[in-house]
């Protein structure tokens, strides 16, 4: 369905206070009363952009369950399906093979697309590097680059496009975080190259909905090849050198790269260099994309409430930046609360599929084996059941006894379970240190005339055009 069948969604009862963002109406009509050819319009609609083949029932009722191409798919929202799911019975749902033909070409047996006993070892190895011990050296690092790169990602007076310039920040933060450096001397090729791994990976191909057999070539996945090849040969050539360098006994910078090529595994070996590159492509595509949009879309918020970006500023003025950058997460509570209604309005990674592997019963549904089980955060996230005023920018729901207020189950912008982001702690550090330090020194204001952004999903929920902002040094 063409984009201009989606406009904003009309509600004259919400308040005046509140900023009501742009968001596709979800289909109104539940997946049984499809014809064939809105199942032929809702793949071609999942394919350019699974958004918009959203539903109204996802959104206003409990684990709505349907037919579409013979195959059973349940979108669960009840806390009580979400737990059945993806804790108590994990072990009867599997990684969905639409899923994992996206990703696995690309990410191989990176711990986002591992699986079974490949997936528990790799997180038993991986897990010591994310202790708080380790993530608490990596926000002094990360101020230290976004200080370094601001003036040249927001100029003074200038008009940028705000998505792009996020994404170089958060590559210099990830570079840094990840390989001390090594890795910048090429920076806009590898931001392309980034930008068309993550389409590649982020745009399932109809061949792969359709669950074709593997060996079909996915054309829209041929230019995507090379960038992959180009990104992993780069990560293979610094890690080969690094770990030249730790056998030798040379000083080497504590970043990610020494602590992956140091971790034991289960037998006590180090990791390989195909699981090295695996884990390095992965953190790429999971850590780079997703802080980076995140920040992208609250900048568009904060750009549309003069009111909530007052009280934002207020505090980030008030921060005392000669603390250490570890704590920053923690003096900022309002604008991490306004980080987070980004990430509900926003979700940065939307899906999160299971295929059942077995029969089953959720809240008293039939689930045959084989039926496709659905988290869907776009619908999670503004489910009528769960949030009062779903469409409505409103940090204050993540603050004080409103923040407790929220389930367990309702806000999931790192997935569930034992899959759950391994990288969440790093994420939010991140954010905070390169909020503290972007919107302490400038303020970025809407450019009147220009569309407001549509939310596109390709892996991350980004705006499908340009986010066009001015500039303005504070």
């Amino acid at each position: 369905m063409a984009r201009h069948d989606y406009k904003f969604r009309p509600d004259p009862t919400w308040e005046e206070a509140f900023f009501k963002p742009s968001a596709p109406i979800p289909m109104p009509k539940p997946l049984d009363d499809w014809s064939k050819i809105d199942i032929f319009d809702s793949i071609l609609a999942m394919s350019r952009n699974p958004i918009i083949a959203t539903t109204e029932a996802s959104m206003t009722e409990e684990n709505v369950i349907s037919t579409a191409l013979g195959q059973a798919v349940i979108i669960v929202t009840s806390p009580s399906a979400i737990k059945h799911v993806f804790i108590e019975n994990a072990s009867k749902y599997g990684m969905h093979p639409v899923r994992q033909a996206i990703l696995k070409p690309a990410l191989k047996d990176g711990l986002i697309s591992a699986e079974g006993d490949t997936w528990r070892r790799a997180r038993r190895a991986l897990s010591p590097i994310f202790t708080p011990r380790h993530i608490g050296e990596f926000p002094e690092p990360m101020r230290r680059v976004t200080e370094t790169m601001l003036p040249d990602v927001f100029p003074d007076n200038q008009i940028i496009e705000a998505d792009e310039a996020f994404l170089k920040l958060a590559y210099g933060v990830l570079s840094e975080t990840l390989f001390s450096g090594e890795i910048d001397h090429n920076l806009d090729e590898a931001l392309r190259d980034i930008a068309i791994f993550m389409d590649a990976l982020g745009k399932p191909d109809p061949l792969d909905l359709l669950e074709a057999p593997k060996w079909m070539p996915r054309l829209t996945k041929l230019r995507g090849r090379k960038a992959i090849k180009r990104m992993r040969s780069q990560v293979r050539t610094v890690s080969n050198s690094r770990r030249k360098q730790i056998e030798n006994g040379a000083d080497v910078p504590q970043d990610f790269l020494t602590l992956l090529l140091t971790t034991k595994t289960d037998d006590g070996e180090n990791l390989s260099d195909e699981q090295v590159e695996d884990q390095i492509m992965t953190f790429i595509g999971a850590g780079h994309e997703t802080t980076s949009r995140a920040l992208t879309w609250l900048s568009y918020l904060l750009s549309q409430d003069i009111s909530v970006r007052e009280r934002f500023e207020a505090e980030i003025d008030a921060l005392d930046t000669q603390r250490p950058a570890n704590e920053w997460v923690n003096d900022i509570p309002f604008a991490m609360a306004c980080f987070n209604e980004g990430m509900r309005l926003y979700p940065p990674a939307p899906f999160i599929s299971r295929i059942a592997l077995k029969d089953d019963e959720i809240d008293g549904k039939t689930v045959p084996k084989g039926a496709t089980v659905l988290i869907n955060l776009w619908s999670l996230h503004r489910h009528t059941a769960h949030w009062d005023r779903p469409d409505a920018f409103d940090p204050d729901r993540f603050m004080g006894e409103r923040a407790k207020s929220i389930g367990r189950f309702d806000f999931l912008p790192f997935g569930v379970g034992h899959r759950v982001c391994i990288g969440q702690r790093f994420a939010l550090h991140e954010a905070a240190v390169i909020m503290a330090v972007v919107f302490k020194n400038t303020r970025l204001h809407w450019i009147d005339g220009q569309d407001h952004p549509w939310p596109l999903m390709r892996i991350t929920t980004r705006p499908e055009e340009s986010l066009r902002l001015r500039v303005e040094r504070r």
